[in-house]
């Protein structure tokens, strides 16, 4: 699981500098850069900041962060089957993000 990547790829699907993202969640940019480095993993409520600030609900952040070795090998082909229809899903939500308004507390 890369929680680091997955922020990363939400951030940058919705055009965001790591400043913009760190000043929305109230980090500073060298802290998000950790944490998208994985260098530490957020806390529950950096987490929850981070989220709130890319306006995608948290269990989407947990999904994207899903790789390929985290699945047992009699898991793999259905994983290769399913996993980039969900990823599909979850960057269309994460298009929709700041645009929407509120889209992390609707879900």
């Amino acid at each position: 699981m890369n929680l680091g990547k997955s922020i990363q790829s939400l951030r940058k699907r919705q055009r965001l500098t790591q400043e913009a993202l760190a000043g929305r969640a109230g980090l500073s940019r060298p802290s998000l850069s950790q944490i998208e480095n994985n260098g530490y993993r957020p806390s529950g409520d950096t987490l929850k900041r981070i989220c709130a600030a890319l306006e995608v609900p948290e269990s989407l952040v947990y999904i994207n962060a899903f790789e390929r070795e985290d699945v047992p090998a009699s898991k793999q082909g259905t994983y290769d089957l399913v996993f980039p229809l969900i990823q599909d899903m979850i960057l269309r939500v994460a298009d929709e993000g700041p645009k929407n308004g509120n889209a992390a507390k609707e879900w």
